[in-house]
């Protein structure tokens, strides 16, 4: 149990500030009659309320943990949509890219197909004037092959002729005798033209031959074939134009594609953010519900602290000593006793063992001898435990006279402060130095910019002054003495020893937390019981000192200013 401070921020769950236990069972005899009967249903009123507390703290803690799950599943699911999302509107951005780019191909084939389908047109109109041309050259072919023909019957009928005037010419040439000279040289020119006619009609035959043969066929498969071409380049055409304007459509569709894709990115942007923030208000939401099961536990846990400190609350029938001190446990093995008292003690079981209300066992702690104790509650702190039969108990008295001698002194000290520092205030209120609603101020004024968090209240100015020469001999008196301050009911220090509250440096808690302990909040379980005690003393154990050097044992006693209950006197000694 460490003397801690308060953190900058409260713990997420001060459940355990207090012990929730049942009622202990009676362990004396009380005294019969009305007094007895009004204590004990003041206390069965403190059990109810506290068990109403209680069950609605924890009714508020189950549900606030479901809540978190339940946020914190949703912040999940919230995330990872927000990652499909981010995923999603990446690959609308490759969409969007890649449809764009589609679209410029898409354009770039319907300017190519426009300009095939220009080509093929104008391929088209000169395979008809090819084609018209050709049957023309046909035809001009075909006349000149009947030209060649009446051509070469002509050259045909003047060979003949020419041969008939040769032989005519050599006939007469003959009957001429030596005077038929010219005769026969005209005989000789005749048959020399004769000659020449036949081989022109040869020449004008094979010529003939040719433009009405192979030539002709082949002029009329080419005409033939533009024919038949015509049709395939006009088709070609077509389909080149209805390719042009598919590929136009592409194109729209691409980029109509591609605002599509952009739209989606966009709104895929847009719903990421929204599940982001979703996510984070889910977080948020989540640490309000960690934040209010917090609440509601150390709302408990204050309250039943308060309760049980109270006169009309407080179910200790003893005294309990703070010791540390090893115990075996029937065969469970070695445990630890954290406190004694006349009728019971505390217990830190060792592993395994059960702590069912009502177990019982069996206990031989170390120096003291055996004992028979019953489980009666369990807190975060151990087991506590009742002795259950007179041998048992008269071993806890003899132990426990050693120990309440020891701590004889440290009480006086503690009851003796508090009684001077009441004494101080009462004064100060009669001689008008403290108001007395400044003196029950709890109105806790932050200071900016200290860590641990520092507090003002209306008499702080006034209790500066009054506590310090009553807390400083105290101090001194004892030199085992470490600490010695007085707190408020809320455990509000408005003034602290001279070692340990020196002026607060602003960005350093560290030193802040060694060295500047005045005007904090000492709220943890411990500080919250010595505040609150109504008993003529508390000594509680703190496992080591403020500085964390060796452990302490702390003895309060309460200060009350004109019977009304103020705070508390707190005293640390090494132990």
């Amino acid at each position: 149990m460490r003397l801690s401070f308060r953190p900058p921020h409260p713990p997420r769950d001060r459940a355990d500030a207090v012990e929730i236990l049942p009622p202990l069972p009676a362990l004396a005899p009380a005294a019969d009659g009305p007094e007895r009967d009004a204590g004990r249903a003041g206390r069965d009123a403190v059990d109810r309320v506290e068990a109403e507390l209680v069950r609605a703290a924890r009714a508020v803690g189950v549900a606030a943990r479901d809540g978190c799950a339940e946020t914190a599943a949703a912040a999940a699911d919230a995330a990872a949509l927000a990652r499909g999302l981010d995923t999603l509107g990446c690959r609308a951005d490759e969409a969007g890219a890649r449809s764009r780019a589609l679209g410029g191909a898409a354009g770039t084939l319907a300017a190519d197909a426009d300009g095939l389908a220009g080509v093929l047109v104008q391929a088209g109109r000169h395979l008809e004037r090819t084609d018209a041309q050709s049957r023309m050259l046909e035809a001009e072919m075909a006349g000149a092959a009947q030209e060649a023909a009446r051509v070469v019957e002509a050259v045909a009928t003047l060979a003949r002729q020419a041969n008939r005037l040769a032989l005519n010419a050599t006939v007469e040439a003959a009957r001429a005798g030596a005077g038929g000279g010219p005769l026969w040289q005209a005989a000789e020119e005749f048959k020399l033209l004769s000659a020449d006619a036949a081989r022109a009609v040869e020449e004008v035959r094979a010529l003939s031959r040719r433009l009405s043969g192979p030539g002709a066929v082949a002029m009329g498969s080419v005409a033939t074939s533009l024919a038949c071409l015509r049709p395939a380049v006009a088709t070609a055409g077509a389909a080149a134009g209805a390719q042009a304007a598919s590929a136009r459509h592409l194109s729209d569709a691409a980029q109509d594609l591609a605002q599509s894709t952009d739209d989606l990115g966009r709104d895929a942007a847009l719903a990421m953010a929204a599940a982001d923030e979703a996510a984070r208000r889910m977080e948020a939401a989540q640490s309000v519900g960690a934040g209010v099961a917090g609440l509601a536990g150390g709302l408990v846990g204050r309250t039943v602290a308060s309760l049980r400190q109270a006169e009309i609350g407080d179910r200790r029938v003893h005294d309990r000593y703070p010791v540390d001190l090893a115990v075996r446990v029937g065969n469970w093995g070695l445990g630890r006793v954290l406190d004694l008292s006349r009728g019971g003690l505390l217990l830190i079981p060792p592993e395994g063992c059960g702590g069912a209300v009502g177990t019982r066992l069996s206990l031989d702690l170390r120096g003291i001898g055996r004992m028979q104790a019953q489980v009666v509650g369990a807190s975060p702190r151990g087991l506590h435990c009742a002795l259950t039969d007179a041998a048992s108990e008269a071993r806890m008295r003899d132990a426990l006279v050693a120990i309440e001698e020891e701590n004889r002194p440290l009480i006086a000290a503690a009851t003796g402060g508090a009684a001077a520092v009441a004494t101080a205030l009462e004064q100060a209120l009669a001689a008008g130095r403290l108001a007395h609603h400044a003196l029950f101020d709890t109105t806790y004024r932050p200071v900016a910019g200290i860590e641990p968090p520092h507090y003002l209240t209306a008499a702080v100015p006034a209790l500066e002054d009054l506590l310090p020469p009553i807390l400083e001999p105290l101090l001194l008196a004892d030199a085992r003495a470490a600490f010695c301050f007085a707190v408020d009911r809320n455990g509000y220090a408005p003034v602290h020893n001279r070692a340990q509250a020196q002026a607060p440096r602003a960005g350093d808690p560290a030193w802040n937390a060694r060295h500047a302990r005045q005007r904090r909040l000492y709220d943890d379980r411990i500080g919250l019981a010595a505040a609150r005690s109504t008993r003529a003393f508390l000594v509680q154990a703190c496992p080591q000192d403020e500085a964390g050097r060796q452990p302490l044992r702390e003895v309060s006693s309460p200060i009350r200013v004109h019977g009304r209950h103020w705070g508390a006197l707190r005293m640390g000694f090494r132990i």
